[in-house]
């Protein structure tokens, strides 16, 4: 599903209709809910690969900084200020 993603057309399709999409890649109940959730570190505690949940991420919207946050339990606020990085967004 994740290598799907790589094409713009198909993230459109995930974007109009999640649930029919995960359909169409046979996903059980438990990886359903982890994306509906946007569960990131329930999706890397379930075996996904990093680079595959990036495309989950991106096209849901979820800069990796942001999964970072999601992932550490912090605020992507206090995530950033972990960041050696200036004028990030």
């Amino acid at each position: 599903m994740c290598a799907a993603l790589c094409s713009p057309a198909e993230r459109e399709a995930f974007k109009k209709d999640e649930e029919a999409f995960m359909e169409r890649f046979s996903l059980n109940e438990q990886e359903k809910h982890l994306i509906r959730s946007r569960d990131f570190k329930g999706l890397i505690e379930a075996g996904m690969n990093i680079y595959a949940m990036l495309k989950i991420g991106s096209a849901s919207g979820n800069s990796l900084y942001r999964m970072g946050a999601q992932m550490r339990g912090e605020t992507y606020e206090e995530f950033l200020k972990t960041r050696n990085i200036s004028g990030a967004v």
